[in-house]
């Protein structure tokens, strides 16, 4: 596969994400039944919306963000960090709430962590 075919795959960030986005939906997929809180309207969405539409978010909005140019692309990637802000946050209420063991939840946290350092930097670059 040739991985510098699009000019997200020249990013390291990219690839951050996108193992974020593998790391969250296997927590998602473990969740139990009835944990609306992490959905929007629960009763239309299934279990784990929210962190999965986060993670989703924020791998988009950087791919799209690497191919755009000049404050557009510094503003995508600002919108990217704000959703990996958003499913760092219900990583944390997953954890809080004991739905998820720490052994999954810390190391995602740290990807989401770094994801939103390169984020910031990518956001503010010149």
């Amino acid at each position: 596969m040739n991985t510098n075919r699009f000019a997200h795959h020249r990013l390291d960030a990219f690839f951050v994400a996108k193992a974020a986005l593998v790391a969250g939906d296997a927590i998602v997929k473990k969740l139990p039944r009835g944990y609306g809180p992490l959905a929007e309207r629960a009763s239309r969405y299934p279990k784990g919306y929210q962190l999965r539409r986060a993670l989703l978010g924020a791998y988009l909005q950087l791919v799209e963000a690497a191919s755009r140019e000049g404050n557009d692309r510094k503003y995508r990637f600002r919108i990217a960090r704000g959703e990996c802000n958003e499913a760092a946050a219900a990583v944390e209420a997953v954890a809080a709430l004991g739905l998820a063991p720490d052994a999954e939840a810390q190391p995602l946290l740290a990807l989401l962590d770094r994801l939103a350092a390169m984020l910031a930097r990518l956001g503010s670059a010149g």
